[in-house]
């Protein structure tokens, strides 16, 4: 697509596994009445007439307290554009300034149940502006509606298998995504939390990652018990001594929480530990495996190698009482809503997406749904089988940062002047992240996961971060 077609034309489709029955999905998603039910990333359409067939007239109610009356006052009336129920398929459009959104939603066939497809496309040329206003908002948090979806057509009482799934580190990035996606898979599961979210598919128990409470109830079950260790404060800290000092409190204090809990518990049947390739330092050009030692020279970066370091130290101390025990280092996760591609994003919006630093420094990345197969091939759940211990969850194809900055440029269709070293260390300050971060980098892959025959579907970093 030329540049040109960028800013007039924008498409992006989210797709989710549910283990239900197509028709039944497709009774609720041709329904556009019912959307707001399980799509929160607007507050649903109000559709006009009860044929709900092609031309039926139909009002997208968007949410937020300004952006929602505005446009409920001022956008005229979209429409059902196309259905089809053979394919199961609806289609709904809705005109903008010189140029029109579509939301259309697929429901196909897939082995154990289905796919759901959700696509957002504009045309015109306001595409820019809305794509970053409504379009993105609107696919995001795409598989937590989805969970939702599943757990209207098939209610708990369908579980499709019989284990308890823990997550503690629930409610960001990854473990929300990771909760819905094991949800739509007829999973039951439960999110250990400090804040409960209204209208969360997963079962929510507050804990402080501290003390024991009513949350350890979570690792007594009849059915076997599988625990993901996800918790921690957020990386994107300025790097001082006290936000070091509170990035691994979190983690290794949490850590021995659980243990202590899953102690008083019957076995359990896995605990993935969660870590980080970061572990590494800056590595240069050194090619890193699960077999290469943690430096402790130079390239031991106190933020990254020191944290990550005491986490993983905090687990193999622990007695940790489970049949299969893994460290799973995980690197950059890409997706369009991935929290690392903000604020490259805005470099790149703003003129300034060339290389970082050199633009030599490595980057190793997994896409979202890599990840989200890797934890279920970990957890027993599909093939191929991971064996036991320290596991690298990262692409095999990592790649240098001019490419990553090349890739973000052309999903935005926009060009790129190098930014040098300063001005990363200037804007991590003023957002209070750190810049490091992006000046760094590691060649990392998986002899593990090459060895057990894992095969990797997420391996263009340009589509994966596309969507």
């Amino acid at each position: 697509m030329s540049t040109q077609n960028k800013f007039t034309h924008w498409q992006r489709t989210e797709t989710q596994f549910l283990a239900a029955d197509p028709k039944a999905v497709y009774s609720i998603v041709g329904n556009l009445s019912q959307t707001g039910l399980w799509m929160k990333s607007f507050d649903g359409f109000v559709v006009h007439d009860d044929q709900r067939g092609v031309g039926t007239k139909v009002d997208l109610l968007p949410p937020g307290k300004l952006f929602g009356p505005l446009h409920r006052s001022t956008a005229p009336s979209g429409s059902i554009t196309r259905r089809n129920h053979q394919t199961r398929m609806v289609e709904f459009t809705q005109p903008q300034p010189a140029g029109e959104m579509s939301l259309r939603w697929q429901v196909d066939e897939h082995e154990n149940g289905c796919l759901v497809h959700f696509t957002v496309r504009l045309s015109g040329p306001g595409t820019a502006a809305f794509k970053f206003t409504v379009a993105n908002a609107l696919c995001k948090d795409f598989a937590v509606a989805a969970a939702r979806l599943y757990k209207i057509v098939a209610p708990t009482a369908h579980r499709k298998r019989d284990a308890q799934i823990v997550i503690s580190g629930g409610r960001g990035f990854l473990g929300r995504n990771l909760a819905a996606d094991l949800v739509c898979r007829g999973l039951s599961v439960a999110v250990l939390t400090r804040k409960a979210e209204t209208d969360f598919p997963a079962e929510q128990f507050i804990w402080d990652g501290v003390h024991q409470g009513p949350w350890t109830g979570v690792l007594h079950s009849d059915h076997p018990v599988h625990l993901i260790n996800l918790a921690g404060e957020r990386v994107d800290k300025r790097n001082t001594p006290q936000n070091i000092a509170a990035l691994t409190d979190s983690r290794v204090t949490s850590t021995q929480t659980l243990a202590q809990a899953a102690a008083a518990a019957p076995t359990l049947a896995t605990w993935i530990q969660s870590s980080t390739t970061a572990i590494f330092g800056d590595a240069g050009e050194a090619e890193l495996t699960e077999s290469s030692p943690i430096p402790t020279d130079h390239r031991a970066l106190p933020e990254m190698t020191g944290v990550a370091s005491a986490w993983e130290q905090a687990f193999n101390e622990a007695e940790v009482n489970a049949a299969q025990r893994y460290i799973l280092r995980t690197s950059l996760v890409m997706h369009p809503d991935a929290p690392l591609l903000g604020p490259l994003n805005m470099l790149v919006n703003t003129g300034l997406g060339g290389p970082m630093g050199n633009g030599q420094q490595w980057f190793s990345w997994i896409g979202l749904q890599d990840w989200l197969r890797l934890i279920r091939c970990m957890l027993g759940f599909e093939s191929p089988q991971i064996p036991a211990g320290l596991v690298h969850g990262t692409s095999p194809v990592p790649l240098r940062n001019a490419q990553v900055m090349a890739a973000l440029r052309s999903v935005a269709g926009l060009p790129g002047l190098p930014t040098g070293s300063v001005l990363p260390k200037i804007g991590a300050a003023v957002m209070g992240s750190n810049a490091r971060v992006a000046l760094t980098g590691r060649k990392v892959t998986s002899e593990v996961l090459d060895k057990a025959g894992f095969e990797f579907q997420e391996t263009d970093f340009t589509a994966t971060i596309a969507g």
